[in-house]
């Protein structure tokens, strides 16, 4: 066990988000998502636990980019430019972190998938709500 390391990280997602660079994205998809055919380099699966939870503990330790206008992304429904519940739960996480600064848009579905093909990396969830699925692109820590 180690200290003030969020338990849902496990050993293999925290090296797979240390391993990630500047500019590298990830995926963090619900249990409806297609990951393991989309997850080009990396997949992890987290079960038992919902997208939000999964983005809460990230951010606590991965920095959103600051050299690019939108470093995060979130699945939106076919043609609407309305947050489904999912994404209204996304936006109030990033609003109460670290990283509430930084800019987020709603993605198209099909563009969404398109996008997570790029991806380092895939976290799967047993998230059943829809469009509960969104792309974090890796910032630098400026400390």
């Amino acid at each position: 066990m180690l200290k003030h390391i969020d338990p849902l990280l496990n050993a293999e997602l925290l090296f797979a988000l240390q391993n990630m660079g500047h500019g590298d994205r990830l995926a963090i998809v619900d249990a409806n998502f297609p990951a393991r055919s989309h997850a080009q380099f990396c997949h992890i699966s987290l079960p038992g636990v919902n997208a939000s939870q999964v983005l809460s503990s990230v951010l606590k330790h991965f920095p959103l980019d600051a050299f690019t206008e939108t470093p995060m992304w979130i699945m939106a429904e076919d043609g609407s430019a309305q947050p489904t519940d999912a994404a209204s739960d996304f936006f109030e996480v990033k609003r109460n972190s670290e990283e509430a600064k930084y800019s987020t848009e709603l993605m198209d579905r099909q563009e969404f998938y398109t996008a997570t093909r790029g991806c380092q990396l895939v976290i799967s969830t047993n998230d059943m709500r829809p469009y509960a699925c969104m792309i974090l692109q890796k910032g630098v820590i400026f400390d």
